[in-house]
């Protein structure tokens, strides 16, 4: 008996030897040693609330270091989701996600499970201390997991270049870039972009610092927003009329306008179009989407929160935190048929990512592996024609370039 528990894992072996104490000082001296939880919750509230348990160990880790190991009946997919559910967990937790050479801590996840449901195991080691973690996870749970996540955001780039891009439109045949001091046009050619021709953007007043813009092209009108301007055109032949504007800016491809302010980053809060009048907390990025007889908006405060509107913008439904600035709606044939992207909640010295969530009620449920970029994401738009598409530009941290690229949604079943 002996032989065979040095053989047991590590991780295991000490999980074991956690139920021993249990059994032998009472739950209350356990208590001290070991965080346990078995609540019927969701797959990403578990997941969410194992990280939340595991940072308040280990004091709040800046960066950390996560490896797994599977001791338990888990198939491959299973893990694969509740890993993703939980590094997402991480991230939203402003965690950083790093190599064990730059960590403040190692975070060692074991997936076991015993006569009751499945065990997670955190072994947290931060310097010469050790700290665990250990929750319960019913059978039920782990049942439904291998049908997560429920679709796939498939990445295409578009276009790249060295100076900053702040909005695109693409078709078949034409590629339009907006850059800071003016419209790049390019022609499709065998299959590549070609310059097309260059449209200039006056402008009197110096740029803000963090410059913003958006662009929009329908039955070839052009139509740009920048802070303190705007300019008209047309897309054959290619013409350009910039003047001095506070117009509102479109949000998405629905009726959210909303006024920028022109010597910042960000909107004032103050609404326009079908909801003029009306006013929320000044934000970065905000959506709008019909689901049935629901109208839902969604806004990332500069505060940090994001704010879920239904019906009514008076007051919030709900209000959602760790998520980044920047987010868009997408129309899909997946799940309850619209999705929102939404980047993730760190700095702009370390990668981003991009996760979908679907709003149930007045609850954000992840419904897609984060995808990793190779850097800050600037922002991101509703696109396509039945705003299937969402746009979005990146600047990459190894090469500096900025990025153009598509995100669409696959359904995994």
């Amino acid at each position: 008996m002996l032989q065979l528990f040095h053989m047991l894992k590590p991780a295991f072996r000490q999980y074991l030897c956690l139920l021993l104490l249990i059994a032998a000082t009472g739950a209350a001296s356990a208590a001290q040693a070991v965080a346990a939880s078995q609540e019927a919750q969701s797959l990403p509230a578990a997941a969410s609330d194992f990280v939340q348990m595991v940072l308040s160990r280990g004091a709040s880790p800046s960066a950390v270091a996560v490896t797994f190991e599977n001791l338990s009946s888990l198939p491959s997919d299973a893990q694969d989701n509740i890993k993703d559910l939980i590094l997402t967990s991480f991230r939203n937790a402003n965690a950083r996600l790093v190599k064990a050479e730059q960590a403040v801590a190692e975070i060692q996840i074991t997936f076991s499970e015993d006569w009751q449901g499945y065990v997670w195991i955190a072994n947290i080691q931060q310097g010469s201390a050790s700290q665990v973690v250990i929750k319960k996870v019913s059978r039920q749970q782990h049942a439904a997991s291998a049908r997560l996540p429920s679709i796939t955001l498939r990445k295409i780039p578009v276009w790249q270049q060295d100076g900053p891009i702040l909005d695109f439109f693409q078709d078949n045949q034409n590629l339009l870039v907006l850059e800071p001091g003016q419209l790049a046009l390019y022609a499709s050619d065998a299959g590549q972009w070609r310059p097309r021709q260059t449209l200039g953007i006056p402008h009197q007043q110096p740029w803000p610092r963090d410059l913003r813009g958006r662009l929009e092209v329908h039955s070839g009108q052009i139509s740009v927003f920048l802070p303190g301007a705007s300019c008209k055109g047309t897309l054959s032949p290619p013409a350009l009329n910039c003047t001095l504007s506070d117009d509102p800016w479109p949000i998405d491809q629905g009726s959210l306008v909303a006024f920028f302010n022109p010597r910042r980053n960000f909107f004032s809060g103050l609404l326009a179009g079908q909801s003029a009048g009306a006013s929320v907390a000044p934000f970065f990025s905000g959506a709008a989407w019909q689901a049935g007889e629901q109208r839902n908006w969604l806004f990332t405060g500069i505060d940090g929160r994001t704010r879920l509107f239904q019906n009514d913008l008076g007051s919030p439904a709900a209000t959602f935190t760790g998520w980044g600035s920047t987010l868009a709606a997408v129309h899909s044939i997946c799940g309850s048929g619209w999705q929102v992207l939404t980047s993730a909640a760190t700095d702009i010295s370390h990668p981003d990512s991009i996760q979908a969530v679907e709003i149930a009620g007045h609850e954000a449920q992840p419904v897609s592996a984060a995808v990793d970029l190779a850097g800050v994401v600037q922002s991101m738009w509703t696109a396509g024609t039945y705003s299937q598409v969402v746009n979005g530009v990146l600047q990459s941290q190894t090469s500096g370039k900025y990025e153009a690229f598509t995100l669409t949604v696959i359904c995994n079943q």
